[in-house]
């Protein structure tokens, strides 16, 4: 029998089964944490079966030219699958080299098979094809990996930062923005924009922001605290400072920056009881 694209296909679609049966019972025993482990409820497994199949079907597909978006938009999903269960990328790496594998060898029998009418370069050729089906699914499975992590890992940076510029009311109208760490470009335009609306929903009159948690100071964090200071002046929020450091307050006088009217104290205790907060 002469075995063609659209044959060779069709021998890969009824091998379908055996294929997907194969490489799951490969997975590995010891894992209990991914996806792909052996320990996962059948529903898991019913639905690794039914996304394996799909796969076939599209590199299938690919053997005799047929449209290859559906391969693109196949890793694309799973890749935001995996990420969204948290399963490892090397995981997931691990697994589609298990299965190409497997793959080219149904391929390999197939050609086996009747090798003395399929010359070299058409035995070359579709399986160049495959390995290409399976790097452009790899390349769309890792690019939207990376995308759903990365959009994670940025909504967990904006949670973070938030909590890093906490505005604590004390009492109607008194709040205290208490920093700790350093301060960076990109902490400083948060700091910026995160006490001009806390501030402004808690009705802030007086804000006192308590420094002794800032290990580092220079130059930056002095002008970058000074625009800071600024701009609740001007929506009518007086500033009170606690816990400067000596260094920057070297750093604000050789700057020349003048914090005019603005009420400087040792620590935070002393000006909550300046506002008449008392500890009982």
């Amino acid at each position: 029998m002469k075995i063609t694209s659209q044959t060779l296909k069709t021998y890969i679609l009824e091998h379908a089964q055996e294929m997907t049966d194969q490489w799951l019972s490969l997975r590995n025993r010891e894992e209990d944490y991914s996806i792909y482990s052996n320990h996962m409820p059948m529903e898991r497994v019913e639905e690794l079966r039914k996304s394996n199949r799909e796969l076939i079907q599209y590199i299938a597909s690919k053997i005799v030219n047929e449209s290859v978006e559906e391969l693109k938009n196949w890793g694309a999903i799973t890749g935001e699958k995996r990420a969204s269960l948290y399963t490892p990328i090397n995981r997931s790496m691990e697994q589609f080299k298990v299965f190409r594998g497997i793959f080219l060898t149904y391929y390999e029998k197939s050609i086996l098979s009747v090798s003395d009418q399929v010359p070299f370069s058409q035995a070359f050729e579709w399986c160049k094809t495959i390995n290409n089906a399976f790097d452009e699914m790899i390349q769309q499975f890792t690019h939207s990996y990376f995308l759903y992590t990365n959009g994670r890992l940025k909504a967990q940076e904006e949670m973070i930062d938030e909590l890093s510029t906490p505005v604590i009311s004390i009492t109607d109208g008194i709040a205290v923005l208490p920093l700790v760490g350093d301060i960076d470009t990109h902490r400083a335009k948060i700091l910026m924009e995160h006490t001009l609306n806390e501030s402004s929903q808690k009705d802030v009159d007086c804000l006192i922001i308590d420094l002794s948690g800032v290990l580092v100071v220079d130059t930056m964090v002095a002008q970058e605290l000074f625009k800071v200071i600024s701009a609740l002046n001007l929506t009518g929020v007086e500033v009170s400072i606690t816990g400067m450091r000596p260094e920057l307050a070297s750093s604000i006088v050789g700057l020349g920056i003048k914090f005019n009217n603005i009420k400087v104290y040792n620590n935070l205790e002393q000006a909550l009881k300046d506002f008449g907060i008392k500890r009982h």
